[in-house]
């Protein structure tokens, strides 16, 4: 950790980039050191969703953990820093994928597709509706 006083005198205290990782998961398991087992995927998302980071990557697939409520990420603003930007450079979010795979309709002309799964309950309808938002 790191700390430093403020011009408005307060102390602000920083993580490393390390200590933070480790609180809340690497944000694409390609980029996880030692995957090497179930347990250390579930452990990543667990520490994600501890963070309410629903959304990780693996390469370019989006796994979402549902978190049963609302944490306020799907408004306009939400929108709006996914827009034009490479999929990389914000976290990820279905927005992500929603201006990824339009970009390629518009740039490719050709039809593209979003493939949702998962157990009943998931959330794959509420994604559909978020995605096509």
């Amino acid at each position: 950790r790191a700390s430093a006083l403020g011009s408005d005198g307060v102390r602000v205290t920083m993580e490393s980039a390390l200590t933070a990782r480790d609180r809340v998961g690497v944000q694409d398991f390609v980029l996880l050191e030692n995957f090497t087992s179930e347990a250390a995927f579930i452990e990543n998302l667990r520490r994600r969703f501890r963070e309410n980071l629903i959304y990780t990557y693996i390469g370019p697939v989006l796994v979402s953990v549902n978190p049963y409520r609302d944490l306020q990420i799907y408004s306009r603003q939400h929108m709006e820093r996914y827009r034009g930007v490479s999929f990389y450079e914000v976290p990820p979010h279905l927005f992500a994928v929603a201006d990824t795979v339009y970009r390629a309709l518009r740039t490719e002309r050709r039809d593209q597709a979003v493939m949702i799964s998962g157990e009943s309950g998931a959330g794959k309808t509420e994604a559909t509706k978020r995605l096509l938002q």
